[in-house]
């Protein structure tokens, strides 16, 4: 499994520890969880179950959601990268990041690397990513890594979404550099 390093983040593979964070940073704050699936603060133990399931992803398809750390610290604020959408056999760019770390650039910077993985190394055709009508601030993230406003579809998460799409050959990787690197250790730098 691949981690990657940017400028200022590190994305790596969760892990069953991280939940505190994810909790702290996402499920029990009301303003993030309002642009989420459910929309609602979830218990310390529905981030467990969320946590797992995310693991899983991992194991099922060798790739899933990155935690999301600032390089400096080893903490988890948040999650980016793909995630499949099964149903219609679709991958989807997907973050959130605790409100402190908000309007930093970190979600552009992770989305962008995530892209870069999902074209350059499980060379995807296409991706999508979602957001609510109300989360401008997600949509920005889109339109700044690329991606080109659809219109708005109920094919997802049971609720009226803002869809976004880029192709493999409509993706250009930008600043900053990305190092992805395996489990092996091999590095690869872009």
């Amino acid at each position: 499994m691949f981690e990657i390093e940017t400028a200022r983040l590190r994305l790596r593979v969760p892990v069953a520890a991280d939940v505190d964070d994810y909790y702290r940073y996402i499920h029990s704050d009301a303003e993030v969880m309002r642009y989420l699936p459910g929309g609602i603060p979830r218990s310390k133990k529905q981030t467990g179950i969320t946590l797992s399931i995310v693991i899983e992803h991992w194991q099922k398809y060798g790739f899933g959601l990155w935690a999301v750390e600032q390089k400096e610290k080893a903490e988890m604020i948040g999650h980016c990268g793909l995630t499949t959408l099964e149903q219609d056999d679709l991958v989807e760019v997907a973050y959130a990041l605790g409100r402190p770390f908000w309007r930093r650039g970190y979600a552009s910077e992770a989305a962008r690397a995530s892209l870069y993985f999902g074209f350059e190394y499980l060379k995807l055709p296409e991706i999508i990513a979602v957001s609510v009508s109300e989360n401008i601030g997600s949509q920005r993230v889109m339109e700044t890594i690329g991606m080109s406003r659809q219109g708005i579809t109920r094919r997802f998460y049971g609720a009226e979404l803002v869809l976004y799409t880029i192709k493999h050959e409509d993706f250009q990787p930008g600043d900053p550099p990305i190092v992805l690197q395996t489990e092996g250790g091999t590095r690869h730098e872009v």
